[in-house]
């Protein structure tokens, strides 16, 4: 099978695929960059969510609960989320995207900063939803990716899956030139 230069997982919310990959990460000696998105809480409640540049810690709310659904802030995405991807494109050896969902289609800037970092040399590791969009859709259908599913019972096998990808992508892209 050939090697893919773009990783994404997909699963149930249970599955904490954003601890599958902060696992990875504290294993491997490389330099990261992108976002993470988390939900923010008052008590247990989910009031919303936020992005967060993972090289400055810097955050911004995406969206807003209200009765009966979600006001989403694009200006986040395309502000935060834009110069996170790019920083990390310029700078670090892997991109990490933290989330990509349904909140991203009505900002345009975010998802083209998205496809510019999938098209470039630096390796994506991210997490895509499962909800069908157009956004996601055509992430998922480019011939670059590879998307895994994950489960509360193969994390561990997801992980290991993703340090043997990550040290084989790495070595590769410092034999075509990038590192």
């Amino acid at each position: 099978m050939c090697l893919k230069r773009n990783l994404f997982l997909t699963g149930r919310k249970s599955a904490d695929k954003f601890k599958i990959l902060s696992l990875v990460f504290q294993g491997f000696p490389i330099s990261i960059g992108g976002f993470r998105v988390d939900g923010v809480y008052e008590g247990r409640r989910l009031r919303g969510f936020e992005i967060v540049d993972l090289s400055t810690l810097v955050s911004a709310r995406v969206s807003t609960a209200r009765r009966g659904g979600w006001d989403i802030h694009t200006e986040a995405f395309d502000t935060i989320g834009v110069q996170s991807i790019k920083e990390a494109v310029h700078s670090a050896d892997l991109v990490v995207m933290g989330g990509l969902g349904r909140f991203e289609i009505s900002a345009r800037k975010f998802r083209q900063a998205v496809n510019e970092a999938l098209e470039s040399p630096v390796p994506v590791l991210g997490i895509i939803k499962e909800h069908s969009n157009p956004f996601l859709d055509e992430i998922r259908n480019r011939k670059d990716i590879q998307v895994l599913r994950t489960t509360d019972e193969n994390n561990n096998e997801i992980r290991h899956y993703i340090e043997d990808w990550l040290h084989r992508i790495l070595i590769q892209g410092k034999i075509y030139g990038r590192g």
